[in-house]
Parts: structure tokens; C-alpha cells; sequence
């Protein structure tokens, strides 16, 4: 698959490396970075948040790998908070400079994500892992991820109940372009597998489901392959009701059989 990313080409073995600019690159070794926006407004909906991957291969410390363009507030007000699913219920945490948390808690170790208590977070945010980010500002807030490109296969385990997830590879697709997706499927539409992706803009979850071809064409009358689809019987690659964007997240909701493991490939050219 070739895409066009924000990237920076890395010559390990000469020992050079380039500033990050926007290009094409196709190349074994490929570094560079993508900006999410998280959107402001908070007279809509009170505090607007985005769904916030990690698809590169950087620290895998959520107190390194996201700490460019948060907000940071000594008093422990308009900080910027992330939220992680513990496959429960969420957990959160706010972002401190390292002299905002000094003023706040008495003590720092670090610019990073506090606990209530004063304690920084060094939980990793792997690559294909997504977790909540909120603004507290009325402007939007740009957040930039840095890391290599992972490139090759990749192994996403699928278990029963909801996990967080992204694609891996930094891409911008539709999201039936990796069809080999475990999915579980349901002629009747009661235990299908449901992928959940957050709306920015209404700031609430839609959601498609996955179906084979043939259970499609037995709920809806009418198939058009296997993949997701919405609740009128349209592929999602038809009517594009989720084209996940670089840095995007996502739910799988698994509401019967067991752990899968979903395998896809991804090579830069």
C-alpha cells in the first residue's frame, strides 16, 4: 500500500538524518510525525475530546510520546486530560510541565501525565493502542506524535468485550482495505461484531457492523462483500461512514466467541 505521510527519511547506517518535512517517502526505515486535532468549543458539548492513536514506534510511554501541544495549568484546571479504557471502565489523567506540577503537588518527576495525587504516569500507549484525549479550551488544540513507521506484519488480538484500538500503520483509509479482519458475523444482526468510532464533530459514538457477505445479504436483502457495514445494509466502503484518519482510534465491541487475532501487512514502497 503507498501513502502519503508527514514523514522524514532516516539513513541509519550512513548516520544521517533529515529534518521533518511534508514529502513521499518510500523507504525501509521511515521516521517521522502526524498531528491530531482535538477539537475546542466547550459551550456545545463541555469539554470537547478526540479518540487519539499511536501508530508510530516511539517511547511506548504515554508521559513522552504525548506531551507535544497539550496544556498544562498549575492549578489544575485547564490541563489537558487523557482517558484510557481499562476494558472496565475508564481511567484519567492530566498533563503537568514538570514547574506546573511542582507548584500543584509540592513535587515532580518529569513534564508528563499526573494521577491526582502527584504521581507521574509511565504506563506504555503502544502502537494500535487509542485513548481519549480532552481540551479544556474553547480553540482547538494540535497534538503532535513523533516515532518510525512499523512496517511488515502485524498481530492485533481480538478478545471478547471492548478494546481501544487503531490500525497500526500511520494511513488514512478506508477501513475495509484490511479485510482480513476476524470479525464475527450474525445473519440476524444480535452478536455481530461492532466497530465504534468517535464523531468529532457530535462528539458522541456511531457504529457499523461486521458481516460477512452472505449474513448481509440474509439481514438486509442485499450484500455487497464482507465488512462493515451500517444499519441500512450499506458497506462502509461504499458510504465511507468510517474512513479512519491518521492518528485516529477506534472500539471493537466482541459480544460472543473468543480471541482472534487479526493480521494485516503494511510495507511503505
Amino acid at each position: 500500500m503507498r501513502t502519503k505521510l508527514l514523514l522524514a527519511a532516516a539513513t541509519l547506517a550512513a548516520g544521517l538524518a533529515s529534518s521533518m518535512a511534508q514529502s513521499n517517502v518510500y523507504s525501509v526505515n521511515v521516521v517521522g510525525y502526524y498531528n491530531v486535532t482535538v477539537p475546542g468549543g466547550l459551550l456545545n458539548h463541555g469539554v470537547e475530546q478526540a479518540f487519539v492513536a499511536n501508530q508510530l514506534t516511539n517511547a511506548n510511554d504515554i508521559s513522552v510520546d504525548l506531551i507535544n501541544g497539550v496544556a498544562s495549568d498549575p492549578n489544575g484546571v485547564n490541563n489537558t486530560v487523557i482517558a484510557f479504557w481499562t476494558g472496565l471502565h475508564y481511567i484519567a489523567y492530566q498533563f503537568y510541565t514538570d514547574a506546573d506540577a511542582n507548584a500543584a503537588f509540592g513535587a515532580s518527576f518529569g513534564t508528563g501525565w499526573y494521577d491526582s495525587s502527584g504521581n507521574i504516569y509511565h504506563v506504555p500507549l503502544s502502537p494500535g493502542a487509542a485513548a481519549f484525549l480532552q481540551n479544556p479550551y474553547h480553540t482547538n488544540l494540535t497534538v503532535t506524535v513523533v516515532g518510525q513507521v512499523m512496517q511488515g506484519n502485524y498481530s492485533v488480538s481480538i478478545p471478547r468485550g471492548n478494546t481501544a484500538l487503531s490500525l497500526i500503520p500511520p494511513v488514512g483509509t478506508n477501513i475495509d482495505s484490511f479485510p482480513t479482519f476476524p470479525g464475527v458475523s450474525d445473519g440476524n444482526g444480535v452478536v455481530n461484531d461492532v466497530l465504534a468510532f468517535w464523531d468529532p464533530i457530535l462528539q458522541k459514538f456511531a457504529s457499523v457492523q461486521w458481516y460477512t457477505d452472505g449474513d448481509a445479504n440474509t439481514a438486509f436483502g442485499a450484500s455487497f462483500g464482507t465488512g462493515w457495514y451500517d444499519s441500512s445494509g450499506n458497506l462502509q466502503s461504499t458510504n465511507k461512514a468510517f474512513q479512519p484518519t491518521v492518528g485516529e482510534g477506534f472500539f471493537i465491541q466482541r459480544y460472543s466467541g473468543g480471541t482472534s487475532n487479526w493480521v494485516y501487512n503494511f510495507t511503505v514502497q
